[in-house]
């Protein structure tokens, strides 16, 4: 028994740790309209962070049949940053349906930043909504720790 537990602490020590494991991220995403200021937010969701996770929400354009579908993925084997390989990738699609599907999907975009030190990330997708230019934002930012 000993050297089971001993064999385990061994195997978890020996695997490198995931940056703010078990904790989470709030997202926002809200629609602008390009021309005339006004935002609308579609709406808010948290994240787990972890490695290999994919949190997915999906949101009403309004005024259309369309979705705006928000993905967070966090991995351990991306980015060749100075501060570490995990990141965390940011990702939108414009999509006639509410599933997640970048191949088939009418817009796409993401952007992936450093996972160590992150705060906040934002990733932005042009849209037209009946002629008029929309700008579709995500921002997710790290919860402030007390």
């Amino acid at each position: 028994m000993y050297l089971l537990i001993c064999l385990m602490i061994i195997v978890v020590s020996a695997c490198p740790a995931f940056p703010q494991s078990g904790n989470s991220d709030r997202c926002e995403v809200v629609l602008v309209d390009v021309k005339g200021g006004k935002s609308t937010e579609l709406g808010t969701f948290t994240t787990v962070v972890a490695e290999e996770e994919l949190t997915t929400r999906t949101f009403r354009l309004p005024g259309t049949k369309l979705y705006i579908v928000a993905s967070v993925f966090y991995t351990d084997e991306s980015m060749a940053s100075e501060r570490g390989a995990s990141s965390i990738s940011l990702n939108l699609t414009l999509s006639k349906s509410q599933k997640r599907d970048v191949l088939r999907s009418l817009n796409w975009a993401k952007a992936e930043m450093p996972l160590n030190g992150f705060d906040v990330g934002r990733v932005g997708m042009m849209v037209r909504i009946h002629g008029r230019p929309r700008m579709v934002l995500m921002e997710c930012r790290e919860p402030v720790r007390r």
